[in-house]
This record gives C-alpha cells, sequence and structure tokens, in this order.
C-alpha cells in the first residue's frame, strides 16, 4: 500500500497485488473494499468479489462471537489455560478481520489469564507488531519495553530476535539513527532467519541492511562505520544480501565521497518506498551530506568552493555556501568562507593565544581551588572557637 501511493509507476501492481493478498491471507473487508476502489480511480477495470466479500463478513463475525463465548465459558470455569488459548485466537481473529485497536485490546487482556512470564511478554510483542503495522513507533517502544521487562529473568532466543527488530523499526521510525545502529550491534542473523516477522515478509535481511547502513552513516563518526558495521561479522551476513549497502559503507569509509554521495542517491530511491525508512529520505539525505562535508574539509587548510560543490554534487556554489554557514554557526566546522577568492579557509590556531587560553584556565582553576581552602578553613576554625588572626 505505502509503495503504491509513493509510486505512481508500480501504484497499479501493487495495488493488484494488494488485493490478491488481502483476499487470500486476510478477513478485512474493509481495506479489501479501498484498495478496489483506488485501482478503479485509475481506470482498472477489476471485478469485485462479492460472494467473497459477503461470505467473509457473515463467517468472521461468526467466529468472533464464538471465540468470545469460549473465553467468557472458560473464565467462569477457572480454566485459565483455556481462556488464555481462546483470548489469544480472539487477537489474532481481530487482527484478521483489520481491527487494530479492538485486537491490541484483545491482546492486553489475555494478562487476566497468563500462566507464565512468557505469556505475559507474548502478549506485549503482539500489541507491538500490531502497531508495527499501524506505523506506531512510540507505542511500538513502549511495548517492547514491557516485553524486555518482563523476560529480563527469562531467556526465549525467539522472543529476542522479535523483540530486537521491533526496537530496531521503532528507532528507525522515529529517526534516532544513534539508537539504530546500537540495536543492529545486538542483531543475530541465525536468530532473526527463524523468527516470526522475518518467514511473514513483515521484515527481510535487505531490511535490515539498509537501515544499518543509512543510520550508520547518519549517527556514526568514520572510524565507528568500520568497527561497528564494516568489521560486524553479524552485520556482514545482512550485506550479503544487499551488497549495494557495503559497498556504500567502504566508500564513505575510504573518504570516496563523490562516489558515495552517487550511490546514497540510489539508496535513498529505494528507502523512499520502505513505510518505515520513506518518511525520513530527506531528514537522512541532509544528515549524512552534512556528514560528508565536515569531513572532506578536514584535510585541507583551504578549499575551492566551486571545487567542492561539484564533488559533492550541489547543485550550485551558492547551495554548498548555504550549508557551509550553517555548519560553521554549529561550529561543526572552523573555517570561514572567503567570497573573494572562492574559498573556504580553515582557522588555524595562533601559539599566543593557545598558550593564553591555557593560562586563564589555570587561573580559573587555581582560584576555584583557593575559594574552596580558604572556606574549609573558616569552617574548622568556627567549629574549634578559634578566630583568624
Amino acid at each position: 500500500m505505502y509503495m503504491a501511493e509513493h509510486c505512481t509507476e508500480l501504484a497499479v501492481e501493487c495495488y493488484r497485488i494488494a488485493l490478491d493478498e488481502l483476499r487470500s491471507k486476510t478477513l478485512n473487508i474493509r481495506l479489501y473494499e479501498e484498495v478496489w476502489q483506488r485501482l478503479r480511480q485509475l481506470d482498472v477495470d477489476v471485478k469485485k468479489d462479492m460472494q467473497w466479500v459477503e461470505q467473509t463478513r457473515s463467517q468472521s463475525s461468526l467466529i468472533r462471537e464464538d471465540l468470545r463465548r469460549e473465553v467468557d465459558v472458560a473464565a467462569t470455569n477457572s480454566q485459565k489455560k483455556d481462556a488464555l488459548k481462546a483470548q489469544q485466537e480472539l487477537a489474532r481473529q481481530l487482527v484478521r478481520m483489520g481491527h487494530n485497536d479492538e485486537a491490541v485490546r484483545a491482546w492486553q487482556d489475555t494478562r487476566d489469564y497468563c500462566v507464565g512470564v512468557q505469556d505475559q511478554a507474548l502478549l506485549s510483542i503482539e500489541a507491538a507488531k500490531i502497531n508495527q503495522s499501524n506505523c506506531r513507533w512510540l507505542q511500538v517502544s513502549s511495548f517492547t519495553q514491557r516485553a524486555v521487562q518482563t523476560l529480563a529473568k527469562s531467556v526465549n532466543e525467539k522472543m529476542q530476535s522479535d523483540i530486537d527488530v521491533l526496537q530496531l523499526q521503532a528507532s528507525i521510525g522515529d529517526g534516532r539513527w544513534a539508537a539504530a545502529v546500537g540495536s543492529v550491534r545486538t542483531l543475530k542473523y541465525d536468530s532473526l532467519v527463524n523468527s516470526e516477522l522475518f518467514v511473514s515478509c513483515a521484515v527481510t535481511p535487505q531490511d535490515i541492511a539498509l537501515y544499518g547502513a543509512l543510520a550508520g552513516l547518519a549517527a556514526l563518526k568514520r572510524d565507528s562505520i568500520k568497527a561497528d558495521l564494516i568489521n560486524n561479522v553479524e552485520f556482514g551476513k545482512f550485506l550479503d544480501h544487499m551488497p549495494e549497502c557495503a559497498r556504500l559503507l567502504r566508500c564513505f569509509y575510504a573518504s570516496r565521497y563523490s562516489e558515495c554521495l552517487g550511490r546514497l542517491d540510489k539508496l535513498l530511491s529505494l528507502a523512499a518506498l520502505d513505510p518505515v525508512l520513506g518518511p525520513h529520505v530527506d531528514q537522512l539525505r541532509a544528515t549524512i551530506r552534512e556528514n560528508i562535508v565536515v569531513l572532506y574539509t578536514q584535510p585541507f587548510v583551504s578549499s575551492s568552493l566551486e571545487g567542492m560543490a561539484q564533488a559533492l554534487h550541489f547543485g550550485s556554489t551558492a547551495d554548498l555556501e548555504e550549508l557551509l554557514v550553517r555548519l560553521i554557526e554549529r561550529k561543526l566546522i572552523s573555517a570561514r568562507i572567503d567570497g573573494t577568492s572562492g574559498y573556504l579557509v580553515k582557522y588555524t590556531a595562533n601559539p599566543r593565544d593557545s598558550a593564553l587560553e591555557t593560562i586563564d584556565r589555570m587561573y580559573r582553576s587555581l582560584s576555584l581551588h583557593s575559594e574552596a581552602m580558604l572556606a574549609r578553613i573558616q569552617f574548622f576554625e568556627e567549629e574549634t572557637g578559634k578566630t583568624r588572626k
């Protein structure tokens, strides 16, 4: 759906696939009719399966009511395990019907019938997955945190894998790049490939590679890129599924910034079709470009603005100057723009000024310690009843 909304060339194909998937794998009549209507708006002659709609509407409602009665009967007879099983199935039925908010409440209601830590963690994870499908990242973070606290004294590799992926997506969805890189570093490839999120294709190894590469370029310094991502054996297994991400990281580390920006634009075009990364593409492009500009200027005492604009794919020298002014104001670059010569000139520290600054810092530190010592002496004199001579 997200891809169809953000790529007109693929819209018809995406809506057709969504229509078939909804009919074969869900009971979501509302969304089926919405997708069908969108295809009609695109002048696509597609037949609405009224038999499926009517049959699904009647059967799904009956199943939901039967499950609710089953929960009530089991709860009345104090059969917690049966009540838990029926309540969980009711929540899953509501998800299939597309009633996500009601499904979250149903999962939370399973708390009354939980018989162990695993059951309590499961309800938080499932509630997080439902919110993930709606891109509600604050709720995803909240529910995964509850699951982490619940499993603090218990080990469940499958659940932990789901939690790790959900936390990564929540960090990406909120634009918290450093937190996202932290989540990527903890992922274990062999554990994730069998997780429910991977099996259902809600998340793929390619997604993890793209999340980690872009978040790393936005949040990490050059040396950290190599240590935390390029040389990370586990993350390397995800990069194997998307070699273009590995090439992008190596270009960045090798200071091949012109090539890096070209590869970045291609990957960001792909990221724009991802519901997690899509809303942050412009922010990512701006942040990564800022990092590259800062790194590009570091080895040089002066840099030609025209040459820099050309190497870093700026539309004009004026666009580069505008960015440089912001970076100088934020003290990310210690330099000035020489408009006459068309160069960015670094500030060089005057040895005399540096010596004076050091002396001033030493004086202020000594004054502070002296005042503290005098205060202590005065305190001891008052305590012993003596007076200063």
